[in-house]
């Protein structure tokens, strides 16, 4: 019998109750193996600034000397990130700061455990301890983008094109455009590569969404996009053609 992959966990919460469930949780996992607790959020940074190998953070979000955002923010090389909250405010910058999950107190070892299958989920994927007999994963059907203050599920199969413009991109679907401050960079590693190429430093087309080819642009939406010089050889590679 093949043995299962452990993942190191840590845990920074100031909450002695909430320190104590989130321990009896991890104990009680058996792909989880807590090598340290802290109560304080400057101990805790301390010690991730002088230690690598952490492949799983619980953090409380409300502790005094700093807070689980404050601390997120500080590290240079994030962990993957569980919060830990009294609160539900924190969706929209768990959101920014591209967390795992986040937990409401008292945490719930049903909730929990999804939350750490999740989070398992993508540190296989980004190449950290990869569980053996990994279940095969599927290419993501949606992308959850933020609009204004608010995080809005787009169908990947509805969008057309995405168009850089200055510090923000313009994701066009087939019924509305939506600007989201990111970068074209970013938002490429988010899209699956079978479905989406980027063919000019301002555009990433959905392939599927092609209608004719023509004088190296593309026609989408009524729109013909150029095929930038350098991208020209990857698309037409893509592309079925007799």
């Amino acid at each position: 019998m093949k043995k299962e992959t452990t993942y190191r966990a840590i845990i920074i919460d100031d909450d002695e109750l909430s320190r104590m469930i989130l321990e009896r949780h991890i104990k009680s996992t058996p792909s989880l193996e807590l090598v340290q607790t802290f109560n304080s959020s400057v101990e805790g940074l301390a010690w991730l600034l002088k230690n690598d190998g952490v492949d799983l953070l619980f953090l409380d979000v409300e502790m005094p000397e700093m807070t689980g955002l404050e601390l997120l923010r500080t590290l240079p090389h994030k962990p993957l990130t569980i919060l830990i909250t009294s609160h539900k405010d924190f969706a929209i910058q768990a959101f920014e700061l591209q967390v795992a999950d986040y937990l409401l107190k008292p945490v719930d070892f049903t909730r929990f455990t999804q939350a750490v299958l999740n989070a398992t989920k993508k540190l296989g994927m980004n190449g950290h301890a990869v569980p053996v007999a990994a279940p095969q994963v599927s290419q993501p059907d949606e992308l959850f983008v933020k609009v204004d203050n608010k995080i809005v599920k787009l169908n990947l199969n509805s969008i057309s094109f995405i168009e850089a413009r200055g510090d923000y991109v313009v994701i066009n679907t087939e019924n509305k455009k939506h600007i989201v401050y990111t970068t074209m960079s970013a938002i490429d590693q988010k899209l699956p590569s079978d479905q989406f190429l980027r063919i000019h430093r301002s555009f990433i087309i959905n392939l599927k969404k092609i209608e004719l080819i023509e004088d190296d642009s593309v026609l989408m939406q009524d729109k013909y996009i150029p095929i930038g010089g350098s991208y020209q050889s990857k698309f037409y590679s893509r592309i079925n053609k007799l």
